[in-house]
């Protein structure tokens, strides 16, 4: 089997339960994982650990989802790194909004473990 160094993932999620979750099922599948619960703090911490995938809510403090995806799109040092939202927000437009802004996908709260693994092995596997 060949070693592989463990992707990094970024969750930026503003509910402790589940950023804790979150990081729990990601570690256990082999994932690194990097937290933040706001969207400054998410902002910094994608420049500065430039993770291989971001999983972000929108609704956050300190800015929202929108504005760290807004951002990290339009910065030449992380366009690249693909964006996973993970939110309660429901819209008719939603997904198409949020594609249009640079996300690869879209997974909705609350949310099958295995749907959002399988997403994830997909957005790492491209």
């Amino acid at each position: 089997m060949e070693n592989h160094p463990a992707k990094r993932i970024l969750i930026v999620e503003d509910e402790n339960e589940l950023l804790l979750g979150l990081s729990t099922l990601l570690k256990a599948q082999g994932y690194l994982t990097i937290a933040a619960s706001d969207a400054l703090f998410g902002i910094s911490l994608t420049h500065k650990e430039k993770p291989d995938l971001i999983i972000l809510d929108l609704g956050l403090p300190a800015g929202g989802g929108f504005h760290v995806l807004e951002n990290i799109k339009s910065s030449t040092i992380t366009k690249g790194i693909p964006v996973l939202i993970l939110t309660a927000q429901q819209g008719v437009d939603l997904e198409e909004k949020l594609r249009f802004m640079g996300a690869v996908g879209y997974v909705r709260k609350p949310f099958e473990p295995e749907l959002l693994l399988s997403q994830i092995r997909d957005i790492l596997n491209k």
